[in-house]
């Protein structure tokens, strides 16, 4: 922040020392008329219509990332309820697993007492 600071006071000097060496008198011609002004006049006006231009256009970009984010926020949001969901999903598919290999192992148990071969 004070970097930028220090950058912007050392370019407005500089654009004053500028506009003040060019003090002469300059026609400025409009579509609808014409108008005679200091060259550091015009200098001024264009140095700060642009500062203007270049500070919409910055507000109008922070907008649309801010918008962006939050967007990108909303999709965070529905992908780990996605992920939750899927999650809770393979528990359910687990614990059916176990249920069902239970149940595998205890029907292999009864086929090797039904065919034990030793008499026993």
């Amino acid at each position: 922040m004070q970097k930028s600071f220090i950058f912007i006071l050392i370019l407005a000097i500089i654009i004053g020392i500028f506009a003040l060496s060019n003090s002469d008198v300059v026609e400025i011609d409009f579509v609808f008329g014409r108008v005679m002004l200091s060259q550091a006049i015009v200098i001024f006006i264009s140095v700060l219509l642009g500062a203007a231009v270049a500070t919409l256009f910055g507000v109008l970009r922070e907008m649309k990332l801010k918008k962006q984010i939050k967007e990108h926020r909303n999709g965070i949001e529905a992908l780990k309820s996605e992920n939750q969901s899927l999650l809770s999903r393979i528990e359910e598919k687990e614990e059916q697993l176990k249920l069902l290999y239970g149940r595998k192992e205890e029907s292999h148990d009864q086929v090797d007492t039904e065919n034990d071969f030793s008499g026993n």
